[in-house]
């Protein structure tokens, strides 16, 4: 059995152990102590990273009462000196402990318990067990948790028995029976945890919860404390001024001009879209005139590249507004895309065209007997539009 340094004193960064056992683990070595300061996965945080000797620590985790550390080569000698990754074990603890402190606030004000928390290099977040919450109530929350960070409250590490376990005001029950280790934030908040934490709330520096979200029976949270607040509020604060700049306006006024741009914008999509059809239906014109008849029918046939298949389907709909006249457009893009259009007096089922067609780009489509849209490999799109033009030609003489 290991013996767990981090259970008693998160701030170990550096201790000399002995090496009990050292043993293949999958394509790597699982490294067995004496003691050991590094923490192993569970709880929702995750393990501790550093050195073994002259080895790097991967990953740890627990089995079967044994703590094993995962390194790429078989530690060579008995008697180790063991470093851990501080400040990412710092930066844990920061997490870890504003966790418990966002959980209490949300039990005391919302009598929501907390499901479960989730901690990674990047992120971290927790589940609660709350029906609704609004943003006034996200605002009583940060002000509460940050109000107990400003407090500066110890932070106690116990190994309680069944006694003392029964006398305290636990915010959620063990999930072990023997060696129940309680962490308690001054007397506002008990639970039974493993993790390892900072030794006052002041430590955690700040909390702010960046994003939440409606689940199922629960809400989930993602927030940030330490550094890690830090450096989010540096990066939103750069790309705040950098916005300003270009817009040439302050910080208070950035939101109505961004708001007003996107306004503005929109009106001009719009009329945008009305000229474009304008101009579509111009077009539509002149290629309908430029368009010889044969045997009374006009068979319009195009290839475009570059150009936005919503604009040539408009152009397809204008053309086969006119009498005796069939369509058959394409885009290239990258990929192909198809319209087979007709106006109403002619019978030809252009869905069924489109398809029996369609192998010849590698595609799939399909639509009414009117119009059929489709799509596939650019490479044989010519062949394609070539033969339904083939077709029309014998089927409308």
């Amino acid at each position: 059995m290991t013996e767990k340094l981090y259970l008693e004193d998160s701030y170990i960064k550096e201790f000399d152990a002995n090496v009990i056992d050292c043993i293949p683990y999958k394509d790597k070595y699982a490294v067995v102590l004496d003691k050991t300061a590094f923490y192993p996965e569970g709880g929702g945080q995750p393990s501790d990273t550093g050195y073994i000797y002259e080895q790097r620590v991967i990953y740890v985790f627990e089995e079967n009462k044994k703590v094993l550390h995962i390194v790429n080569d078989k530690i060579p000698t008995k008697k180790v000196t063991c470093r851990i990754d501080w400040n990412r074990r710092y930066d844990f603890m920061q997490q870890h402990t504003g966790q418990h402190v966002l959980s209490h606030c949300f039990l005391k004000l919302f009598n929501g318990n907390t499901d479960s928390f989730h901690l990674t290099d990047n992120s971290v977040s927790i589940e609660i067990d709350i029906k609704d919450f609004t943003d006034e109530d996200l605002t009583i929350l940060e002000d509460a948790a940050n109000d107990i960070i400003y407090s500066n409250l110890p932070i106690t590490l116990k190994i309680v028995n069944e006694k003392e376990l029964k006398q305290l005001p636990l915010r959620k029950l063990p999930s072990v029976k023997d060696n129940i280790r309680i962490v308690s934030i001054g007397n506002i908040d008990h639970s039974p945890c493993g993790g390892t934490h900072v030794l006052r709330t002041g430590e955690v520096g700040i909390i702010k919860v960046i994003r939440w979200e409606k689940l199922k029976t629960s809400y989930r949270f993602q927030f940030l404390c330490g550094k890690r607040a830090l450096y989010d509020y540096r990066n939103k604060n750069s790309v705040q001024q950098s916005l300003c700049a270009i817009l040439s306006v302050r910080n208070h006024e950035l939101e109505k001009t961004i708001d007003r741009i996107i306004n503005e914008n929109k009106d001009l999509n719009k009329k945008l879209q009305k000229k474009n059809k304008e101009l579509l239906k111009y077009e539509a014109v002149e290629i309908y005139n430029n368009c010889i008849p044969l045997n009374g029918f006009r068979i319009i046939k195009g290839i475009y590249a570059d150009r936005k298949f919503d604009d040539i389907k408009v152009l397809a709909a204008e053309l086969s507004s006119y009498e005796k006249t069939a369509v058959l457009l394409g885009v290239t893009n990258g990929n192909a895309q198809i319209v087979f259009s007709r106006s109403d007096d002619i019978n030809t089922d252009m869905n069924v065209l489109l398809k029996d067609l369609l192998s010849l780009i590698d595609g799939k489509g399909g639509g009414s007997p009117k119009t059929a849209l489709g799509g596939g490999k650019a490479e044989n799109l010519h062949l394609m539009i070539e033969e339904a033009y083939n077709y029309l030609l014998k089927s409308l003489s």
